[in-house]
């Protein structure tokens, strides 16, 4: 009996692959130059392995929970590849897509097909897919963020960080200066990357950071500054 084991590889994932990709992370224009980019797929095996690249469109819940649907905004050459054992193989992606206001996000999938001598044998066999990020803009965006303090027992506990704009936040990016009455504090993101699962934020997204571990007990009521850095 046969059978197929699929897994959507992350960012973070520990996983062994089949395949690398590269970048994992896109940034294209709904207009101009920039609605083309390329992907780079090194086959790390000593096997031939053939890929299908297609495109689905994110939808992010209030929950952070990530919803794939089909979209026809890009075309992609060439859909369907078989890279040669130890070779790279160069995908191009185009966005063709309607002019958008406020920045899109997307997964572009790099899925493994099984090769037609598997089918035939009687086998568990791993087939990866890695989805990239990809982002298309309008010419012109404004990051606009805010930040709301929840509290409990007059003690703040997290805070919400909200894209308010209509392009992308990109969190790294960001420098935090945090006042309360006893002391002020810089953090960047090597002091908060351990308290999040993402980097990125698409207009109307949020996320939540604990703040308990950040500040000490003195700490009551808060101000917080955002800025980008680059």
């Amino acid at each position: 009996m046969r059978a197929f084991i699929f897994l959507f590889i992350s960012l973070l994932s520990p996983l062994v692959q089949a395949f690398e990709l590269f970048p994992m992370v896109s940034f294209f224009s709904a207009q101009g130059s920039k609605t083309e980019q390329s992907f780079q797929i090194n086959n790390t095996t000593n096997q031939p392995l053939p890929l299908e690249v297609f495109v689905k469109q994110r939808q992010v819940s209030d929950s952070n929970t990530e919803k794939l649907i089909d979209t026809e905004d890009f075309f992609i050459f060439p859909p369907q590849v078989l890279v040669p054992p130890s070779s790279t193989q160069m995908i191009k992606v185009k966005y063709i897509g309607d002019d958008v206001s406020r920045s899109q996000s997307y997964r572009v999938i790099f899925s493994q097909l099984p090769i037609k001598d598997d089918v035939a044998q009687s086998s568990i066999k791993m087939l990866f897919q890695i989805g990239a990020l990809a982002f298309v803009s309008p010419d012109n965006v404004t990051n606009l963020m805010s930040a709301n303090i929840t509290y409990k027992n007059n003690v703040p506990v997290a805070m919400e960080l909200a894209n308010d704009g209509n392009g992308v936040v990109i969190i790294p990016q960001l420098s935090f200066t945090v006042t309360s009455e006893h002391q002020t504090y810089h953090w960047k993101w090597q002091d908060i990357q351990h308290l999040l699962s993402q980097q990125y934020l698409v207009p109307g997204e949020s996320i939540s950071i604990a703040m308990n571990t950040l500040l000490s007990p003195q700490d009551r009521q808060v101000k917080v500054e955002i800025k980008e850095i680059w």
